[in-house]
């Protein structure tokens, strides 16, 4: 049949097959294995009489990716390139990119770019781009660069890959003052390679004039008036400006607490996440919700209804749906629970100081104190351990919005002399706040995630050094021209300057060694490479502080007494505890005389976004499949495993067996050198077990496994739910998702 199509000026006439015959073959060119004809055949089912010429190109790549399989997964190369055919005209007008200068006079841009910068170095620059690396993407990754992170006006893209990126590299380092030609092609490099990502505000964000780059904050709110009116308005103003906002309620009075000397009874914490939860909906912006994580003590007497407070148990009118909620535990959780005993339950304000041993490193102490009150019977109420239990297991799986996080393990492998009371809505960024205080504006209160990755597979030991200096540097120089919304924030970035830079592609490092989760030699392998990342990140903060001073905290954190992070951390067992590969003492010494720019320098983010931007697999997490379907705002996205076909008998895959110890085994070998905490995941597979059904006893063990060998937090509990495929682990709200 032939067929008519509508131009873009209302012009009828018939389609050129030969148009779409070119295309195709241009982009099938590299790829003898896909058929040109089958691309054909496949568009041909959507043409229509009269079809828009603006559709027919969609339709193609549409053709293009319903061809994508295990067995041929060069199809999304060929769908990457024809989705770049369609960039190239709409941006450039031609499939010849146009000249760099004139692609910086983006009305969206920085104007520092063209104005900070001589016409040799933007010549410099311009012939520094590499623009055939447009074409290393999978369709997935070039789909969600256009869905996450381009600049669009009046709905039309208005920037190319290569362009962007070295806008953002420019942007990053336009004002530095040493060297900075040289950080700007690094930067660009890395970027456009894969080697390193960073977080999704800050992708939107530099090149503008925007300096909205944090992707979340902590906010403690106290025990008064004062602070609860403080957090509302922090969060009100963080969520509007785009950050995930975790928030720490587990010293606030609880229900039945004396007020105004015994005139009245406390209505306890309900109301106050009520009134917490409004004001994030209160912040709601183009029809997209904030997000919130709430963090409690497990000994709060009101600990069961918060954890039931999701459920479809709960009546509706007592429901809080939209939050997550941590739960802050520690070892006695687990005794508790292993000796069939009870859990004691304490009002926060009338036993202040238990809640200060619960965030402490004295976890004999709590023991101790929390017994003596037992014996006193100065609690307000006990339930017994396993119901607690049971409840919790039950309310995280039906849920998958109650977080852990151990105070215990948190606050002894710290760089952090000051007590670590939450997390943020991912549990990766652990800092030290304080209650947020009208009265305390300058007080750097207000914990700031400033988040990057480095791409494990793409960067090997030996190049280490170099990249964790660009980053470093890099977020160094970008961070003081943020300007956040609450006084106590921008406090804490200038005198804190806590970054979290992490990695991601794990899996498939792993895969590519032929190694499972757990194997020994790969456990070895990760702690070198994980003793390497760590010490360059201190080495190029020290080599910062030298040059501009340290942070003002710096001496807050046990980095000034010369710990380093194999002293604070309680060796695992995983691996030997011999730490041969850097030159600690050397490091040791710098750091004693010179300080560090940052006070804390790594944690592990959830890396949903850019790692399917950068053909890469999440964070330390093993895949689900090695070929999944997802959908974004735009498109459905179909997304393989690196090296799916090649590697499909190497990848270690989360349902296929109970993988949780053996991932948790990575998890605490990471957590043994970084500074914060990581977004962990844990996943189970009903089909593994009898009748389908998981055994809370094994759950539990997984947790007891996981506290036992100092990891932090676990973040999600995904479980798999037929053949469909379930959630994918991001920020909540996407917040930070690097």
């Amino acid at each position: 049949m032939n067929y008519n199509v509508t131009k873009r000026d209302g012009v009828i006439q018939p389609l050129d097959i030969a148009k779409i015959q070119n295309s195709v073959s241009w982009a099938c060119e590299p790829f003898p294995k896909c058929s040109e004809s089958d691309i054909e055949m496949a568009a041909h089912l959507h043409f229509y009489d009269g079809i828009p010429t603006t559709e027919i190109h969609q339709v193609v790549i549409n053709a293009t990716k319903s061809l994508i399989s295990l067995r041929n997964t060069d199809y999304s190369s060929v769908a990457a390139r024809l989705i770049m055919q369609g960039i190239y005209r709409e941006v450039y007008g031609d499939n010849i990119p146009l000249p760099f200068k004139q692609s910086l006079a983006n009305s969206k841009y920085r104007p520092e770019l063209l104005t900070q910068f001589s016409p040799s170095e933007h010549t410099q620059l311009a012939e520094h781009i590499d623009y055939s690396r447009d074409f290393n993407f999978t369709h997935s990754g070039i789909e969600q660069l256009l869905d996450k992170y381009c600049i669009y006006a009046d709905g039309r893209l208005t920037e190319a890959p290569q362009d962007m990126f070295m806008a953002i590299a420019m942007d990053a380092f336009y004002d530095y003052p040493t060297n900075r030609m040289q950080y700007i092609m690094d930067m660009y490099d890395a970027l456009s390679t894969f080697q390193i990502s960073l977080p999704t505000p800050m992708m939107r964000a530099l090149r503008t004039p925007s300096t909205d780059y944090a992707s979340c904050v902590l906010v403690e709110v106290g025990d008064s008036i004062d602070s609860w009116t403080a957090g509302s308005e922090a969060i009100i103003k963080h969520t509007t400006s785009g950050a995930g906002v975790g928030f720490g309620v587990s010293n606030v009075a609880t229900i039945g607490d004396s007020v105004k000397n015994g005139a009245i009874s406390h209505a306890g914490k309900i109301p106050l996440l009520k009134y917490l939860n409004a004001s994030i909906n209160a912040a709601t912006q183009n029809g997209r919700r904030g997000s919130g994580t709430a963090f409690i003590n497990f000994f709060d007497p009101e600990i069961m209804t918060i954890l039931g407070i999701k459920s479809p148990r709960t009546e509706v009118n007592k429901r809080i749906q939209e939050l997550s909620y941590g739960v802050k535990l520690n070892k006695l959780f687990f005794d508790r629970i292993r000796d069939n005993g009870v859990i004691s339950l304490f009002s926060p304000r009338q036993h202040k100081q238990l809640c200060i041993l619960l965030d402490s490193d004295d976890i004999d102490g709590f023991i101790e104190l929390y017994e003596q009150l037992e014996q006193s019977n100065s609690y307000h109420s006990q339930i017994a351990a396993r119901e607690f239990a049971e409840q919790f297991v039950t309310d995280v799986f039906e849920q998958s919005s109650h977080y852990l996080m151990f105070s215990d393990n948190v606050n002894t492998n710290t760089p952090y002399k000051e007590p670590i009371t939450q997390s943020n809505i991912c549990t990766e960024i652990m800092v030290s706040t304080k209650p947020v205080s009208a009265l305390t504006p300058d007080s750097p209160d207000i914990g700031v995630c400033i988040l990057s990755n480095v791409n494990q597979a793409a960067v090997h030991i030996d190049r280490l050094p170099h990249v964790t200096n660009l980053l470093v540097r890099m977020l160094n120089n970008v961070i003081p021209r943020q300007v956040h919304p609450t006084p106590q924030a921008n406090a804490f970035v200038r005198d804190y300057a806590a970054l979290g830079v992490g990695f991601s592609n794990h899996a498939y490092w792993l895969a590519a060694n032929g190694w499972l989760y757990g194997n020994p030699t790969a456990l070895r392998a990760h702690d070198e490479w994980m003793e390497h990342f760590q010490f360059g990140l201190l080495t190029a903060s020290c080599n910062v502080a030298k040059e501009f001073g340290p942070a003002p905290m710096f001496d807050r954190t046990t980095y000034s007494d010369g710990i380093m992070p194999f002293h604070r951390c309680t060796q695992t067992g995983l691996v030997p505890s011999d730490h041969p590969s850097c030159e600690w003492k050397e490091l040791f010494i710098d750091i004693k005389q010179y300080g560090l720019a940052n006070t804390s320098l790594s944690s592990i983010p959830p890396s949903e976004t850019s790692s399917v931007v950068g053909g890469q697999t999440a964070s330390l997490d093993p895949i689900k499949k090695l070929i999944t379907i997802k959908d974004s705002k735009t498109t459905t996205l179909v997304q393989l495993a690196p090296e799916a076909y090649r590697l499909a008998d190497k990848y270690d895959i989360a349902y296929d067996r109970p993988i949780n110890r053996d991932y948790l085994k990575h998890v605490a070998v990471t957590q043994a050198w970084i500074d914060q905490s990581i977004s962990a995941v844990l996943h189970y597979n009903p089909e593994l077990y009898p009748e389908d059904k998981i055994p809370m006893k094994e759950i539990l063990s997984d947790w007891a496994f996981a506290h036992k060998f100092g990891v932090k937090a676990i973040y999600y509990v995904n479980t798999k739910a037929g053949d469909s495929d379930d959630e994918p682990i991001t920020c909540a709200g996407g917040g930070c998702s690097v």
